[in-house]
This record gives structure tokens, C-alpha cells and sequence, in this order.
């Protein structure tokens, strides 16, 4: 049926037959008086008959002409020409005639529009059973013809009217394309890849393949008619009466010359895999039907079971190897998305070193939008992978995009929230899965710790170490530590070492053992690298067992010895030592003092107050920076033999030679034990004269007759 304001603007026109084409210029003046007549009294709706004849010619005046043909006719509509909106003109411009990499971008944008195609006609289906064709399968086709050189998409979606034809491709019908077009042909090739498909402009990609394009479509409304669009990418495109048999789309490219990659199976089926793998209909190439997967994040949790979870795990990362643990988030507000994320149980990460891509892909209704998205996780969390898919994010969306959109934000604070709640579960219930984590994880943990800062004590509670009071093969965190500290502690002490047994031989952890105070072991400088931008957790400072502002002896008894003659005087040969060692270490160091921490060691090597910690010297060092690195204290312990033996040779002779070596030589084991080597060259002969000296003194031992 022609609806009573369709007939107004175009007067109707009549179909001619065979028996009815003699006479069919005769009938011509009293049609149209027919036709203008009907319009002005009676103002119904009139059946139009359809006839198998092929189309003849309209002329601009609605009156028609009998076909040439003898055979078959049925009356052929003008050809209609439009131009192309001034946006759309700039934006084929650029893409013909500017972008030369990336050029597969078009098939996933036209099975991203078939896909919504289908959607929309499954929609109105469930509403309105009177559409054309309701009983045709909801698919995609994709055909290749190599002699004609035209890759075809086909879909049996939604179609267009005349009206849509316009709207859709020949106008961009959204706000803010003015600013579009000019970042996009101030944009360098990358940026320009990225910004394709923002404001519904996914379909002009298909010419930076096609030199010409055309699209058959016809509209699901009962009744309507097939069209043909047809444009070579200038500034006209045009739009005929056509007749498709069936409602949907097809849209066939007639690719360039150098475009014969795309005539190809594997390529298609390639790029179908990377980006529409998880779409909700079937993809048929060259009619064989495309392996796809259901898209477990869309499926309610109550109907999957963890065998679901890991199948589609090892199909989606090509993997063999089971997930260690697995989320799946669905939420409607703030914002409507669907994910579903996974941790591995191996590392891709070569020794942990090499990074790897951010593992979460980006997906709006069931089509990929971006490979490992950026802007979900942050990159710490790049090892966990998985699926983010949301409704309320455009189809065509630029990664620039992403980063500001507002929606992205919101789902990234509530999947990341989520993520920190998971791991802390983890922890706290099952804590062997958990160290399977962190023992393949862990460094991105302590990586995170200096880049995040909304997050900061929640990523730092998942820390694990080392501790004075845990064995080798055992963890602590920094609440358990919390838990154990006396009431009178107010910090969290630390010590970094190459290994664990290294750290036990510490002279800073004397006096910490004797007084049976916890302390951190670092075996891993990013430990010490994390601490020390975390500052503080739950209120208690992080401080290094050197820090030379940590005095564990008791003030009382240090007074008690100071009164004791004897101690008294001891104390003050020490003194005099020290007075000495300032005066042969000069401006080495920043002062030295008798030390109150030491219980069998001669001497420790500790920071001022205004100096960063050793523990960040040392990263320093290791990645070759040069730094101003402040000066250190050096404690002498006077009950050690070797500090004894100085002060007694001090008090003998305060001018000699040995004395100077020996004071020279116990500041470079502090030197080296830090794991500096500057003056090498200085300090190993210096050994090999005291071992020459301790040779010497070796006598022959006498014979016994």
C-alpha cells in the first residue's frame, strides 16, 4: 500500500504489460488526469499491483514511456543525484587520496553495520510480526569475486528507505563532525586509523579499498521497494529504484587494482577472527560458515558453570593451560557493560622484563573496538586478560576517544574496584592459589605500587615479604606485620639484601635480633623501589634498618655505662679514635660515631636523615644514573677485636702508617659491601699489602726434639 503523503509527492505511476504497450502512449494523458484526479477527492490509499515486468524509463515529469524491449517490462524510475554533505566530501578526500596502511579496517566496520543491521530487524521482529521477509534467517554473507575483482557483504538486516540512504551515508548526522574532520587531516597516518569510525563514519573506509561502491538495500517495512546506491567516492552518489528481493543490505565493492588481497580467502577469514569472532550471527564466507564463539560475558553467571569459563579462556587466548582464577562483572548502572577477565597461570612476560600488551579487549555489542584496550586497567594489570564489552559505547570509537569518555571512566573505577576486592578474597581464603599469583605476578604488584595512586594501600596490602620472623620459603604482609608490632612501635623496618641469607648476615639486624624487633627482608630492589613511594601504610613509616636516626639501645643503661670509670675511659680513647678517623676519611664521609646498634660487627656504613635510603642508591646505581648521592655516617663498634686493636694502636703511635691503612680499609668494606666499585683500582692493592703485612708476621714454627 502508498501511503496518502507518499502519493502527494510523487504521483503514481502506471505499469504496463505486454497487451497494454500498443496502446500505452495513448492511456498516457488519461493516467495522469486519473492519478491528479484521485489525489484531489477521494484521498484514500491505493493498492499499487506488482508485476514481474522490467521497469521502462520516468521521466522528471512522473509520466511514463513504454520499454524498448519486447519482452518482460516493468517501469524503470529516474535516477536520482545527490551530493555529498561537505564533511563527508573532506573525509573521503582524506581517506582516498591519504591513508595507505591499515586498509582492513573497512570489513570489520561493514560487519560491525551488519551486525547492527540485525539487531535492529531481531528487535522489531519481537514487536511487530507484519516486516518483510519475517521468516528469513538473521546471517551475514561474504562473496569474493575474483573476475569482477568485487568483495560483497550481505546481511538481511534492518534495510533503508530512501530517506535512510540519505541520512546515513550521505550526511554525517552527528554533532561535533567539523572537529572531527580537522584532527583527522591534521592527524599523522596512525592517528588517522584510530580516529576512523568516530560520528558513524565507518562506512567510508570501505574507499580506501573500492573505487567504487555500491549498496542494494531494501527495508524491512511491509511493502517497500529496493534501492541501489552508487558513488565513486567523489562528491555525487546516486539513488535508483532497483529491485532486491529480499530485505537487508548488500554492498558490493569494486576494489582498485592493488587492492587484490581482499579477493582473498585467508585475508578475510584472518581479519574476521582478529575482530568480529564473537558477533551474535553467523558469518558465512564463500558459504562456509566462519567458527565463532559464544559470547560467555552476555550469559547469565547462574547458567555457567567453571568449565565454561576455562573452555572459552583457552579459545579466546589460544591457550592449553586452564585459568588460575577468573571474574565476571555485569552491571546496568552507572553504566551497562558485560566482562569477563582472567588471570593466567603462566607469565608471557620473558623473566618478567619484557612487557607485554595490556590484556583486556574493548567491545561494543559483541565487535571488537580495540585490541588490548589501555584505558580499562591500568598497565600494571596487564598480565590479566579478557573481555570488556558495553552497549553504551559506540560501535566506532577512537582510542583519543576512549581516554576522555566518560562512560570508559566509569568502567574502569568499578571493574578495577573489582579487581582489588578479588585478589584481596583470594588472599585472605585461599592462600596457595594466591601465592601461585604472586609468584608469577609479583613484580607487576610492586610496579603498580609507584604509578597508582587512587589505589595505592589497597595494591600495597597485597604486598608480600620476607621477614625476620617468617623461614625462607614463607611470606608476610604488611597487616600480619602490623598485627605483631609492640605498642611502642611506630614503623615498619626494612633491610634489602641479594638473597636471604645475605640479609641475616647484616650488621644493621644485630641489634634488631637482640631486641627480637620484625624486619622486612627485600630480596627484590622493585621492594625497595615501592616502599619508598608508598612513604607510610595505615598510618606507620617505612624505615631502613641503617637509617642513621634509629637508636635502639636504651638511654638509661647507655648513661649507667657512661659512669662507669673504666667504661669511661675506654669510651673516651673511642672518642679519640673517632676524632682521627674524620681526620683521614676527610670529605668521604659525613661524620663518624660510636655506634649504639652494633652487638659483633666493627662497623656500619648508614645514611644521614637528608639522604635517600641505600636501597635507592643502589636501584640508582644499577641503572647506571648519575646522582649526587649524599654521604654517609660510619659506627664504629669499640667492643669488636678489630675496632679494639685500632684504638689501643692509636694510643701507641697516633701517626701510624698501619693505623692509616687499616682505617682506610674498614670504611672501603662498607664502601664495597653497598656494592660500589669506584675506587677499586685503589682498594685491591691496598688488601694485597695488608695481606703481605699478616704474611710477614707469620714465624716458622720450631721444631719440637
Amino acid at each position: 500500500m502508498v501511503k496518502e503523503k507518499d502519493k502527494k509527492e510523487k504521483p503514481e505511476t502506471k505499469k504496463t504489460t505486454k497487451e497494454e504497450k500498443p496502446n500505452a502512449k495513448a492511456d498516457k494523458e488519461k493516467t495522469a488526469k486519473a492519478a491528479k484526479k484521485t489525489e484531489k477527492t477521494e484521498k484514500a490509499e491505493t493498492p499499487v499491483e506488482e508485476t514481474p515486468e522490467k521497469p521502462g524509463k520516468v521521466e522528471e515529469t512522473g509520466k511514463t514511456e513504454p520499454a524498448a524491449e519486447e519482452t518482460e517490462a516493468l517501469v524503470e524510475t529516474t535516477t536520482e543525484k545527490f551530493e555529498f554533505q561537505s564533511e563527508v566530501q573532506q573525509l573521503l578526500h582524506i581517506l582516498v587520496y591519504s591513508l595507505y596502511q591499515h586498509k582492513e579496517v573497512f570489513v570489520r566496520e561493514l560487519i560491525s553495520n551488519a551486525v547492527d543491521a540485525l539487531n535492529k530487524v531481531q528487535f522489531e521482529s519481537l514487536l511487530n510480526s507484519d516486516i518483510e521477509d519475517k521468516d528469513l534467517d538473521f546471517r551475514i554473507d561474504i562473496t569474493l569475486d575474483k573476475d569482477k575483482k568485487k568483495f560483497i557483504i550481505e546481511d538481511t538486516g534492518i534495510g533503508m528507505t530512501k530517506e535512510e540512504l540519505v541520512e546515513n551515508i550521505g550526511t554525517i548526522a552527528h554533532s561535533g563532525t567539523v572537529e572531527f574532520i580537522k584532527r583527522l587531516s591534521e592527524s599523522e597516518n596512525a592517528d588517522k586509523m584510530n580516529l576512523i569510525g568516530q560520528f558513524g563514519v565507518g562506512f567510508y573506509s570501505s574507499f580506501m579499498a573500492a573505487d567504487e561502491i555500491h549498496v542494494h538495500t531494501r527495508s524491512y517495512q511491509k511493502g517497500s521497494k529496493g534501492l541501489l546506491w552508487k558513488s565513486k567516492g567523489d562528491n555525487n552518489y546516486t539513488i535508483e529504484e532497483k529491485g532486491k528481493k529480499h530485505r537487508g543490505t548488500r554492498i558490493e565493492l569494486f576494489l582498485k587494482e592493488d587492492e587484490k588481497e581482499f579477493l582473498e580467502k585467508y585475508r578475510i577469514k584472518s581479519i574476521i577472527g582478529a575482530h568480529s569472532k564473537f558477533v551474535p550471527f553467523p558469518i558465512y564466507l564463500e558459504s562456509e560458515k566462519i567458527d565463532s564463539k559464544e559470547a560467555i560475558w552476555t550469559q547469565p553467571k547462574s547458567q555457567l558453570k567453571e568449565k565454561d569459563y576455562n573452555e572459552f579462556f583457552r579459545f579466546f587466548q589460544n591457550a592449553t593451560d586452564d585459568p588460575e582464577t577468573y571474574i565476571h562483572l555485569s552491571s546496568d548502572a552507572p553504566v551497562q557493560f558485560n566482562a569477563v577477565m582472567y588471570i593466567p597461570k603462566v607469565n608471557s612476560e620473558i623473566y618478567g622484563w619484557v612487557k607485554s600488551d595490556p590484556g583486556l579487549d574493548l567491545y561494543s555489542r559483541k565487535v571488537l573496538i580495540q585490541k588490548s584496550c589501555r584505558d580499562i586497567l591500568p598497565e600494571y594489570f596487564r598480565f590479566i586478560k579478557g573481555v570488556v564489552d558495553s552497549e553504551d559505547i559506540p560501535l566506532n570509537i577512537s582510542r583519543e576517544t576512549i581516554q576522555s569518555n566518560i562512560r570508559v571512566d566509569k568502567i574502569r573505577k568499578f571493574i578495577l574496584k573489582k579487581v582489588f576486592d578479588h585478589f584481596a578474597e583470594i588472599k585472605s581464603k585461599d592462600m596457595e592459589k594466591y601465592l601461585n599469583i604472586w609468584k608469577n605476578f609479583q613484580r607487576n604488584f610492586k610496579e603498580g605500587v609507584p604509578n597508582e595512586f587512587e589505589y595505592r594501600e589497597q595494591l600495597a596490602a597485597l604486598l608480600l615479604f620476607n621477614s625476620s620472623k617468617t623461614p625462607k620459603d614463607k611470606y608476610t604482609d604488611l597487616d600480619q606485620y602490623i598485627e605483631r608490632m609492640p605498642a611502642d612501635q611506630y614503623e615498619i623496618y626494612y633491610v634489602m639484601g641479594a638473597n636471604y641469607d645475605a640479609i641475616e648476615k647484616n650488621p644493621a639486624l644485630e641489634a634488631f635480633k637482640k631486641k627480637n624487633m620484625e624486619v622486612l627482608y627485600f630480596l627484590d630492589p622493585m621492594e625497595a623501589w615501592a616502599v619508598d613511594h608508598l612513604q607510610t601504610y595505615k598510618g606507620k613509616m617505612f624505615r631502613p634498618v641503617e637509617a642513621a636516626d634509629i637508636k635502639l639501645e636504651d638511654e638509661e643503661a647507655e648513661k649507667k655505662q657512661k659512669e662507669d670509670e673504666k667504661e669511661k675511659e675506654e669510651f673516651k680513647e673511642a672518642e679519640n679514635l673517632v676524632t682521627y678517623l674524620k681526620t683521614i676519611y676527610g670529605a668521604k664521609i659525613e661524620d663518624v660515631k660510636i655506634s649504639q646498634r652494633l652487638v659483633d660487627s666493627p662497623c656500619i656504613l648508614v645514611s644521614s636523615k637528608s639522604g635517600p635510603s641505600p636501597q635507592l642508591e643502589r636501584i640508582m646505581r644499577m641503572q647506571n644514573q648519575k646522582a649526587d648521592f649524599s654521604k654517609k655516617v660510619l659506627e664504629i663498634n669499640p667492643k669488636n677485636k678489630l675496632i679494639h686493636e685500632m684504638i689501643r694502636i692509636h694510643k701507641l703511635n697516633p701517626v701510624s702508617p698501619e693505623l692509616k691503612t687499616l682505617a682506610l680499609q674498614l670504611l672501603d668494606n662498607m664502601i664495597l659491601r653497598e656494592g660500589v666499585f669506584e675506587e677499586i683500582d685503589y682498594i685491591v692493592p691496598r688488601i694485597h699489602d695488608i695481606m703481605y703485612e699478616a704474611a710477614k708476621s707469620v714465624q716458622p714454627v720450631e721444631s719440637k726434639e
